[in-house]
């Protein structure tokens, strides 16, 4: 409420009131690192003008805990953590501990071991030392306060007394007094976080145990491992969102501040608050109601994004120069590095030929497709359309190189044809090929031969299809179940080349269960429409594949299962900035229920960005634009299965086979969620790579091209409606000239990954974040600017400095530099 600003700022300010850093709580597992960031920096500044942010990462129902942790608070100058989810007796900490990532930053974390909740009720009806109150997990005989004190390393331990959206009780220091007077075991002291690490810290400090590794056990609370394949719509939406921030617009936005189109950092602060009020700890889901709301948010985030990137584009195509005969279109590179890529563009022009060229030098193109919309006033009878207005809208495929952080002017001159202009050809083939790879598709299996190790991949990619009787936390088999192996038989096989790219593709159909029920009793009556490519491009080593399928099934899962031949002790999942090696089988899995803990240790993981199995001389690793869950299956473990989708009906069911006991959200109520059945079209894009020796670096660079959508805007008169919806209105071009073609600065030399480039907050040059995932140290690489941009100084997440720049990343290290 507006009105009350005052009245926090005062209790802020006496020490009486909490808040930040994070601007909404957390989810840990399916976002990015960017978004992480911006989720605490704008968290501190927000509360900064309500009094001051605390410096505490209070986190008290976040499913889990990711590896990186440790080293981005340390970035933001956090250095105590409170959680409640994720730590188990495997971990063999008490509930004070340090938690380390492999950088060598280290936080002070706090387990509120039982939760944040279970004393208030018991608290406040004068029960807590008479009624006995015992946690669910029921690995020790112990009732909650026993098990609290029992795990704590030094004589104090907290017992929080907040629940959700708990009021304020009158009698809180009638019973503090009654409970000391009761007690000879305990002795009750009203405290705030700060005051109880600092004693933590006085008592234990450096005696307390270190841990290194990510916090994701279901012992002692529920974790809902499998809640991250739940309403994959949302999660597409979320994914495409993080990435055209952070790899597009923030740089675009940047390299374009340097000819003259002002930085609009109100319009990126805008975008990343609305992202984060879409991440809810529920890995960005809910009921079918909030859900809707979380979408209308993403919706307006990607919205805002994605027209800021077109205003950019257009705004420097229109301030470009051109030929008489020819139209600007602006094509950008906003990753740090030189690089050769081919992509599709739409280009549209009046006369059916053209020519594209750059700085007087010819381009060669492909003609993907071609259509002649009419650019006039629509009328019902077409023959009262005006001839002039029609116009062609032709598909092309171009291959370029561009240095890094840079843009280009492609001009489009239609009063000529271009000398070196090529159709694609579409053929009734089953087999693709460039340097790397071979692929084929034979009575409904594919092959695919690594043309650079000689291995071939038999039976390389399948899909699975099992059974889904649970909800929109945990996936649950139902009784019984009955899992389908689907192949590619009886499927329309095309090809299509051009001369970069070449993709197979097969259509065909499913036939699945329309319901558990008849899943049970073995029958299948849904036809399940697919469409599946696999496609090879010649500036690339990765496979991509695209999939779209039209779901008219309930309760079940749909999986994409990718044949590694690596018989795999681990799995290797990438992190915000860094991987973690997840055990394949462990022990747990087969003794949880007998050890009491409250939900199967399921290996099904999180996947954030990029999965891979290795081994010497051999790795697979695949990438997702939004699909967040993977597991390791077959009889070796070789085979990865990513979840495309899973479809459920209902929020919180009791008493499942992983789950059980209560129901999960609102135990007291089952709540329908028919629209996470998604019954409608899903389209879903991944990628495939293969090779010899496995490199951690290499591979998420591999990643970031992937995640990576070009920019590019082709200015015209001819339709108004364009590419973007912004297309429809004119733009004046910028007061002053701008060259046609410009770079930024390049980073050479380095295996480093980018994280982001943004400009600096106090205006003074800009902020670049590369990261290390490799456990070595690597060159830091330089930067190479024709503009005399050096870095200045590394600083930290809030862009304060924090000295010279050293020649090497640590192991794991992130860092952020300044350029000036």
């Amino acid at each position: 409420m507006p009105d009350d600003r005052q009245r926090i700022v005062d209790l802020v300010e006496a020490g009486k009131l909490f808040i930040g850093p994070w601007h909404t709580q957390a989810e840990t597992f399916a976002v990015s690192g960017e978004s992480m960031i911006n989720n605490l920096v704008y968290g501190i500044e927000y509360a900064d003008q309500l009094g001051g942010s605390s410096y505490i990462s209070y986190l008290p129902d976040s499913f889990g805990h990711p590896t990186d942790f440790p080293k981005i608070f340390n970035g933001l100058n956090i250095e105590n953590l409170s959680i409640r989810r994720g730590m188990g007796d495997k971990h063999n900490v008490p509930t004070e501990f340090w938690w380390e990532s492999n950088d060598g930053s280290k936080i002070m974390t706090n387990v509120l071991i039982d939760g944040y909740h279970w004393a208030v009720e018991p608290y406040f009806e004068g029960t807590l030392l008479t009624e006995n109150i015992r946690p669910e997990c029921t690995t020790n005989d112990m009732t909650s306060l026993e098990l609290a004190a029992h795990k704590a390393p030094t004589k104090n331990f907290l017992l929080p007394l907040g629940a959700d959206q708990t009021p304020a009780f009158g009698n809180f220091y009638g019973l503090l007094e009654k409970y000391n007077q009761e007690s000879e075991l305990y002795e009750f002291v009203e405290t705030t976080y700060d005051e109880f690490f600092a004693k933590v810290r006085e008592e234990a400090g450096d005696s307390l145990p270190t841990y290194k590794g990510e916090l994701l056990c279901p012992q002692y609370s529920r974790i809902h491992k499998s809640i991250n394949s739940v309403r994959y719509d949302v999660k597409q939406l979320h994914d495409k969102v993080e990435r055209l921030m952070t790899y597009t617009v923030q740089p675009l936005m940047a390299i374009a501040d340097k000819v003259g189109l002002p930085y609009e950092r109100g319009l990126l602060k805008e975008i990343w608050n609305l992202l984060s009020r879409a991440q809810t700890h529920s890995v960005c889901t809910n009921t079918d109601e909030t859900n809707e709301r979380i979408y209308v948010r993403l919706k307006e985030a990607y919205d805002l994004a994605l027209t800021a990137q077109a205003f950019i584009a257009r705004k420097l195509a229109v301030s470009s120069e051109c030929g008489a005969n020819s139209t600007p279109m602006v094509v950008a590179n906003t990753l740090p590095t030189k690089r050769t890529f081919s992509d599709r563009f739409k280009i549209y022009t009046k006369n059916e030929d053209f020519k594209l060229s750059c700085e007087g030098k010819e381009l060669p193109y492909s003609i993907v497709g071609k259509t002649r919309p009419y650019g006039g006033v629509i009328r019902a009878d077409e023959s009262l359309h005006d001839e002039e207005k029609y116009y062609f809208v032709t598909e092309v495929e171009l291959t370029l190189e561009m240095n890094g952080f840079s843009y280009m002017t492609i001009e489009v001159d239609d009063s000529c044809l271009g000398s070196n202009v090529t159709l694609a050809q579409v053929e009734s083939a089953n087999r693709i090929e460039n340097d790397d790879y071979a692929i084929s598709l034979e009575r409904g299996q594919i092959t695919i031969e690594n043309r650079k190790t000689g291995v071939v991949y038999q039976d390389a990619i399948r899909f699975s299809n099992d059974s889904d009787a649970g909800d929109n936390y945990d996936h649950s088999p139902m009784e019984n179940d009955w899992t389908l192996d689907l192949d590619l038989n009886n499927t329309l096989v095309s090809v299509e080349k051009t001369a970069a790219t070449q993709t197979l593709t097969a259509k065909g159909k499913w036939l699945l269960p329309a319901n558990m029920e008849e899943r049970a009793a073995r029958v299948v009556s849904a036809e399940m429409p697919f469409e599946f490519s696999l496609s090879l491009n010649n500036a690339s080593e990765v496979i991509g594949v695209h999939i779209e399928v039209d779901n008219q099934s309930l309760n079940h899962r749909l999986r994409m299962v990718v044949d590694s031949q690596v018989a795999s002790e681990f799995s290797y999942a990438g992190t915000q900035f860094s991987e973690i090696a997840r055990d394949v089988n462990p022990a747990e899995v087969n003794t949880w229920k007998e050890d009491g803990w409250l939900e199967e240790p399921t290996t099904t993981e999180p996947l954030l960005n990029t999965v891979a199995l290795k081994e010497e001389g051999k790795f697979t690793a695949v990438f997702a634009h939004g699909c967040k869950e993977y597991q390791i299956v077959g009889d070796e473990f070789d085979k990865i299965a990513i979840t495309l989708f899973r479809a459920c009906g209902h929020f919180g069911l009791p008493d499942l086979s992983r789950r059980p006991g209560r129901a999960s959200g609102t135990p007291n109520k089952i709540t329908p969620t028919p629209d996470s059945q998604l019954l409608k079209r899903l389209s879903f894009d991944l990628a495939i790579v293969t090779g010899a020796d496995y490199n951690s670096n290499q591979v998420r660079r591999q990643y970031v091209e992937f995640a990576t959508e070009t920019v590019f805007y082709h200015e015209q008169k001819l339709c108004r409606a364009g590419e973007y919806n912004i297309s429809f209105f004119d733009t004046n071009p910028l007061s002053q000239a701008i060259p046609s073609n410009f770079s930024l600065m390049e980073v050479e030399d380095t295996d480093a990954v980018f994280s982001t480039l943004t400009k600096a907050k106090d205006g003074n040059g800009f902020i670049l974040r590369m990261y290390n995932v490799e456990e070595q140290a690597i060159d830091a690489g330089k930067v190479n600017s024709t503009h005399g941009y050096q870095v200045s100084e590394v600083t930290n997440l809030l862009e304060q400095s924090q000295g010279e720049v050293k020649p090497e990343l640590r192991q794991g290290e992130l860092r952020s530099t300044r350029i000036i």
